[in-house]
């Protein structure tokens, strides 16, 4: 389908956590939610479309001594960045996946003159590729699976990865999106593993798991996603702990990541943590239920040619695959000659980008004849209504078993939108949102979110914001999110 871009609007709501969520050298605990509204003209007709993410600390761009209030003013530059570009690119009837291919090349090449990295401008680029997806499949009558398999979008994956050429997404897609996904817990550096070890003064009364027991006794919580910090005592012992919890409630059915968030700069570090956990006694279960290790090496070293040997050695064990790596359309190819053997799915890195991942994961393993590679479903605290359901409608259409989901544990549910927004999510979505404790959030039952309802026309969310009711980007102020820098 072909369409031209005739206006956006980007707004912002704040949020603020239940539980301080803190991974690598940031802690989150309010933030900014932002939304983007796009009208397209289709043959149709016009349509609206949207996407939504938060802006998080010390994620996109880790430089040190970067305020929050910066990183935000970036976010939202590239974003506005791409907003131009896409105006430019469809000010004419064009299709999607030729002006996205267009937009990212240009939005790389100014955020990179700007001092941006190229992860940042793929968020940016990410933003208007998802409200123009949402719209298109809206005008279509079509979920996002659908839309995908039956290429509305015109991606021809031969134009970014040669070995592609002649193959569309359907030809490694499942036939049907899944309608349950498990939950693969966050277990970040400052969360609690049992109730006993809430300090007094931080123990909430909202009716809610707090500690990761409680998750696991009262959800049936069965993955988890463990980060690490490359303190070596206390990452052994911090997995020691997790594995006598999940073995004392669930036996050897239990599964999980490891996170290194780009903490090591050298991977004998990471093997010294290896052979601690090999050496200790009772270990041998959670060792054989690693899934992977996620981004171990910062950013600046992982594809250094001086450790590919060292990922090499990695992944004679277990699956080294990339997070905050992965910041352009190439980079997942690269990474698979480098010895990484596999990605991170997150919308905020891009959609499309993900699908063309899916592709070369896909032919590493021989069309899928094969295991070794894989591609995991991660988070970055998204909440409902948009970041979270259009993020599980992208992992759904992948046929992603589990999901890094983290947004309903550290954020109190709908809370932060207004009340009709919230209700209007409960009617639409009530496999996957349930009323708990007086608030709208997330149903979790038997480590599972329930997400049939999400395969509706757009995006994943049948609910559209008001967003007249968030204050325009250009009028936001830091300071209303009382928070020290």
């Amino acid at each position: 389908m072909r369409f031209s871009l005739k206006h956006t609007q980007l707004a912002l709501r704040n949020s603020t956590t239940r539980i301080a969520f803190r991974y690598g050298s940031a802690c989150l605990t309010a933030c900014p939610q932002a939304v983007l509204a796009v009208t397209i003209e289709t043959p149709a007709g016009l349509q609206c479309g949207y996407s939504g993410d938060c802006l998080p600390p010390s994620w996109f761009d880790k430089t040190p001594g970067v305020a929050y209030s910066q990183q935000i003013d970036d976010m939202l530059a590239v974003t506005h960045l791409a907003v131009d570009a896409f105006l430019d690119e469809a000010a004419s009837p064009v299709e999607m996946f030729p002006a996205l291919l267009a937009v990212n090349e240009r939005v790389h090449r100014t955020a990179g003159e700007q001092g941006h990295c190229e992860l940042l401008a793929s968020f940016g680029v990410s933003m208007v590729e998802r409200a123009v997806m949402d719209a298109l499949a809206r005008a279509a009558g079509m979920s996002f699976a659908q839309a995908v398999r039956s290429n509305l979008y015109a991606i021809s994956p031969g134009e970014v990865h040669g070995e592609l050429a002649g193959f569309t997404p359907a030809d490694w897609l499942p036939v049907e999106p899944l309608s349950s996904v498990f939950v693969r817990h966050t277990v970040g550096l400052g969360d609690q593993l049992t109730a006993g070890e809430i300090p007094a003064g931080e123990r909430l009364d909202d009716g809610f798991p707090q500690a990761l027991e409680q998750y696991i006794e009262q959800t049936g919580t069965r993955y988890f996603k463990v980060k690490v910090s490359n303190q070596l005592d206390v990452d052994r012992d911090r997995l020691a702990t997790i594995a006598a919890l999940c073995e004392r409630h669930l036996g050897a059915d239990y599964r999980l990541t490891l996170d290194g968030n780009e903490q090591y700069t050298q991977i004998d570090d990471l093997l010294a943590l290896l052979d601690s956990l090999r050496a200790a006694p009772g270990l041998a279960t959670l060792l054989d239920n690693i899934l992977c290790i996620e981004q171990p090496l910062h950013r600046s070293v992982a594809l250094d040619p001086q450790y590919a040997e060292g990922i090499q050695r990695l992944c004679g064990w277990k699956p080294v695959i990339l997070d905050e790596s992965d910041g352009t359309l190439t980079t997942y190819r690269e990474a698979i000659g480098f010895g990484y053997r596999g990605v991170s799915s997150k919308n905020c890195k891009g959609p499309t980008k993900s699908l063309l991942n899916a592709g070369l994961t896909w032919l590493a393993n021989d069309r899928g004849q094969r295991d070794d590679c894989l591609m995991t479903g991660e988070d970055l605290c998204s909440v409902g209504v948009i970041p979270v359901q259009a993020d599980l409608a992208l992992a759904a259409t992948l046929g992603l078993s589990h999901v890094e989901r983290n947004g309903h544990h550290y954020h109190p549910g709908l809370s932060y939108l207004p009340f009709a927004e919230q209700e209007a999510a409960l009617a639409a979505h009530g496999d996957f949102y349930a009323e708990q404790h007086g608030r709208v959030s997330p149903r979790l039952v038997d480590g599972k979110f329930q997400i049939a309802s999400l395969h509706c026309p757009g995006f994943g969310f049948a609910v559209e914001p008001d967003i007249n009711t968030m204050t325009p980007a250009d009028e936001w102020q830091y300071e209303s999110l009382g928070i020290m820098e």
